[in-house]
């Protein structure tokens, strides 16, 4: 371990205090941030050797060691080293290390890259073999920011002062940061492999790398573990994608706000120019097809563009697609933390103005991200074609959710369908804003009406259109969400019927558990996030369950069956070899006290008549063995299949009546015996019906309500004026 004993050589500075610049320059969250810096040192230190004349094979070398532990086999991060022969730290490049914020350097350089390094390790140190001039020197030094270097107000501390070097050695600079100031990001660096490291690199450094591929340095990243190799990639030339053109600008607007704080002008005469490479990249490479704006070669990941010429998750013959954007104005933007780039959106640009009273003249986000979208489309003939596909998905949606065409006005191609009901559904909420007022004026005119004056029908008339015309549109949009949904599970149910459904397949017949979800998901207790509205819409409101054992039912949080079973009543749950308490129901439902409501689904091939007596047994046993406090009597029985043939239902029960004009059959009545001993029989009331019967009542109905919706959304039944408008 180093000690930084003695004085003389820790660098001075006089003019600046360090412990404040290190609080004014915060800590990166990109993990891979010092990583970045120094990596982007060693490609301009080889650029700096290249334009010197050198002939040399430029490398550059990230070795990642780790400590492994003993106690939990868990992995910490002990050093990060970048190796590199660039020009290393000769006198010129020293002395810009020394200077704070020193620029002289090239490349857009802020000198502050260093800061980095010095919040995520301790101790960052520097061995440099390097010319000066025709003889070949050496130098190492340390960076860090720990007591012994602000007490004595710097961040660099010479451990070897220039020497002449002997022996045949080669131009090397090896920069190693160890001693994490932060162990959960120790920990973090431990789940990166070199493959991610290396995607990493590529997707950061793409615009450079792009730039510069003739040129590539041979870039090896090394993974160890207790000082032996377990891991090695590299990045070759071959591994950086080509822009599928070159030549790609766009020109945008620099921008000002007008005299009133209201508006954002347009600078006359003054354009900002862009140029975009536009790439085509494996899937596997690229997770999502974006805008990056690059500056000094580096990617900018806080300069948020929007992607809406595309959905960005998109994968295109298993390709997505990247747009870099290059500009001297972007270079020139970048302050302290490399990559940290701001540009507002008008929003934004209207709002800094009116807060200041004043905003420099600058392009707005809206601006850029229009232009690149519409080149996008121009570049690539399939983004233009998933353009069209999203039109007619959109429009889909329209008509299965009655969703208005003014709702979606701010719908872009990069929006998922949550963003879609997102932007609809807010517009809905702005017109509803409007409407409000004018219903509570509405309501608040009933408080002067008097049932006893002679226009009082009249008055009331007047009244009851006002307030439909202002009825809020959130209540329209409900109805609309309402009846919408419910058109999408009568379609549903159809093809399972049908089966036409993707989950359906010849091998096994789970036709019955499909409907059964569909109505009332099994072993779920609240029918109110059901679709029981298909058999009975009151249904929904009832206490109940789906696939309970009628043994372990609860009622208000108390189980119904008998605490305690006589001998007589256990010998007949268990006689004939059945186990009678095990019985499950596939819904039951408790409207109110001592009624209940039985409903049994059947696989749409079983014929129904073959399962009369299921429900009444089921009644029995609740009349017979739950808790006298519960008492159930009355009881209504529903059951549901596909194949029936009436003749058979009422062979095995002729008390089963059809009914007038309704494809399904009833029994008014049948007695459930109380043989508990408390003497009161049940009665029961039972229909059996078909699916298809089910889903075509249930259709007519929503069918009502659509049909009444797209009536009043019709242009000539909408009233025209002020508040129909929503800007």
């Amino acid at each position: 371990m180093i000690k930084f004993d003695d004085v003389t050589k820790f660098e001075k500075y006089n003019d600046l205090k360090w412990s404040g610049i290190l609080k004014s320059i915060k800590k990166s969250a990109n993990i891979l941030q010092p990583l970045f810096e120094g990596f982007t040192n060693s490609l301009e230190s080889i650029k700096m050797r290249i334009k010197r004349g050198d002939d040399f094979s430029p490398y550059i070398n990230i070795i990642l060691s780790y400590n492994s532990s003993t106690d939990d086999n868990s992995l910490d991060l002990s050093s990060l080293t970048i190796e590199d022969n660039g020009i290393g730290f000769d006198e010129d490049n020293y002395k810009r290390l020394v200077v704070f914020k020193d620029d002289t350097k090239g490349y857009n350089n802020r000198g502050s890259g260093r800061i980095q390094m010095i919040h995520a390790f301790q101790l960052s140190q520097y061995d440099s073999i390097y010319k000066e001039g025709d003889i070949l020197m050496k130098r190492g030094f340390v960076i860090s920011g720990t007591r012994p270097f602000i007490d004595k107000n710097t961040i660099i501390y010479k451990i070897e002062e220039p020497t002449v070097v002997e022996g045949d050695e080669e131009i090397k600079t090896t920069l190693k940061m160890y001693l994490p100031t932060n162990e959960r990001d120790a920990k973090e660096y431990a789940k990166l492999g070199s493959d991610d490291i290396k995607k990493e690199l590529i997707n950061h450094y793409l615009l450079s790398f792009c730039n510069g591929k003739d040129s590539l340095p041979l870039i090896s990243i090394i993974y160890m573990i207790g000082g032996e190799v377990k891991d090695r990639d590299t990045i070759l030339v071959d591994d950086i994608p080509d822009p599928t053109c070159t030549d790609v600008l766009i020109s945008v607007p620099l921008c000002k706000i007008s005299d009133d704080m209201k508006r954002i002008q347009k600078v006359e005469d003054t354009n900002i120019a862009i140029k975009i490479l536009p790439y085509k990249i494996n899937a596997d490479m690229l997770q999502t097809s974006e805008i990056k704006i690059a500056s000094k070669g580096e990617i900018c990941d806080n300069a948020k563009i929007k992607l809406t010429c595309i959905d960005p998750n998109a994968e295109l013959d298993n390709y997505r697609y990247l747009f870099l954007l290059s500009s001297d104005y972007f270079d020139d933007l970048e302050g302290d933390e490399r990559g940290n780039i701001e540009i507002l959106d008008k929003t934004e640009f209207k709002k800094v103005a009116k807060a200041q009273g004043y905003i420099e003249h600058q392009i707005v986000l809206n601006d850029i991200q229009d232009g690149v979208n519409a080149k996008a489309s121009e570049i690539y003939s399939e983004i233009l074609s998933q353009n069209e596909e999203f039109q007619e998905r959109l429009e889909q949606l329209k008509k299965d959710y009655l969703l208005s065409e003014d709702a979606l006005l701010e719908v872009s191609l990069s929006d998922s369908i949550d963003d879609v009901f997102k932007k609809a559904y807010t517009y809905d909420a702005k017109v509803m804003a409007k409407q409000s007022a004018a219903y509570e004026k509405s309501i608040q005119k009933l408080n002067e009406l008097n049932p006893a004056t002679d226009d009082y029908q009249d008055q009331l008339s007047n009244i009851v259109d006002n307030l439909v015309e202002s009825l809020p549109v959130q209540n329209r949009a409900t109805l609309s969400k309402y009846v919408a949904r419910r058109k999408m599970v009568i379609e549903l149910m159809g093809k399972i019927l049908d089966r036409l459904a993707d989950c359906q397949d010849d091998k096994r017949n789970q036709d019955e558990k499909l409907l059964h979800n569909l109505i009332f998901k099994q072993h779920s207790d609240n029918p109110l996030s059901s679709d029981m509205w298909l058999i009975n819409e009151e249904y929904m409101y009832f206490t109940g369950s789906s696939e309970s054992k009628l043994s372990q039912l609860k009622l208000d949080g108390e189980r119904i069956f008998k605490d305690i079973i006589d001998e007589e009543e256990e010998r007949y749950l268990n006689s004939l070899g059945e186990k009678r308490a095990d019985m499950r129901t596939d819904v039951l439902l408790f409207p109110a006290e001592g009624k209940c409501v039985i409903i049994e689904f059947k696989n749409p091939k079983v014929n129904v008549a073959d399962c009369i007596t299921q429900i009444t047994k089921y009644a029995y046993f609740l009349r017979n063995f739950t808790k006298p406090q519960f008492r159930f009597i009355t009881f209504y029985g529903y059951l549901i299949g596909e194949s029936m043939e009436k003749r058979d239902v009422r062979a095995v029960d002729g008390d089963f009546q059809t009914a007038p004009n309704l494809d399904y059959l009833f029994r008014p009545k049948k007695t459930i015996p109380d043989d508990s001993g408390a003497g009161i029989d049940g009665t029961l009331y039972m229909e059996v019906l078909k699916f298809s019967v089910l889903r075509e009542r249930a259709s007519l109905r929503n069918k009502a309500f659509i049909d009444r919706l797209m009536e009043d959304a019709l242009p000539e039944n909408r009233s025209s004026g002020e508040d129909d408008e929503c800007s």
